[in-house]
């Protein structure tokens, strides 16, 4: 694994901690970004990097997004598999 292999799995580490953080609440991706730029550093991960994440992680099913039909943003929850995933990384 290469340094941009760990800081994507970190990435991936912290999108899940934070959505599971929400119990379950949807999350305004603007924001998701803000907060997991933070959850995870010192890496300094940039947007693309945590979309780049956020894809694979909706790829396999541990998080979804909804589009609200008004505003056009999108809102992040996680799966019951990324809620199962999230408490698995939380005991590691």
């Amino acid at each position: 694994m290469g340094p941009s292999d760990l800081m994507k799995a970190k990435i991936k580490r912290s999108i899940l901690a934070v959505l599971h953080a929400c119990d379950g609440v949807p999350m305004p991706e603007t924001a998701l970004l803000s907060v997991v730029r933070l959850h995870a550093r010192p890496e300094r991960p940039t947007d693309g990097d945590i979309m780049d994440a956020l894809k694979d992680i909706e790829e396999q099913r541990y998080a979804a997004a909804v589009t609200d039909e008004l505003t056009g943003e999108q809102t992040w929850t996680l799966t019951p598999k990324g809620t199962h995933k999230a408490r698995q990384e939380r005991g590691r």
